[in-house]
């Protein structure tokens, strides 16, 4: 058994090779403040509904123009395949002659 004095020898070397990281201190944790958590995820949430309504009102626009003209080639499409026009004979459209 260790002497009394070999005993606090031990502990005063043990105290003094402590890191500094190992010292912490528990302080008492102050309570949440609920109301003010919800008047922060309040004004986020306006927040972040006033951003997109700006930005869906921009990307409606974009949408809109894309669709219109995805439409607009099919229809060209659709009409240059399958609309062939008449052939117009020279002289149906010569005013000058006696028809």
């Amino acid at each position: 058994m260790p002497s009394k004095d070999a005993k606090l020898l031990l502990a005063a070397v043990a105290q003094q090779n402590t890191p500094t990281f190992l010292n912490m201190n528990i302080y008492k944790s102050q309570p949440i403040n609920v109301v003010y958590l919800w008047k922060l995820g309040k004004s986020q949430l306006k927040k972040f509904l006033w951003h997109s309504h700006a930005y869906s009102t921009v990307f409606g626009l974009i949408l809109l123009t894309l669709v219109s003209l995805i439409f607009l080639g099919i229809h060209w499409t659709y009409r240059k395949f399958f609309f062939t026009h008449p052939v117009v004979e020279a002289n149906e459209w010569d005013f000058k002659s006696s028809n």
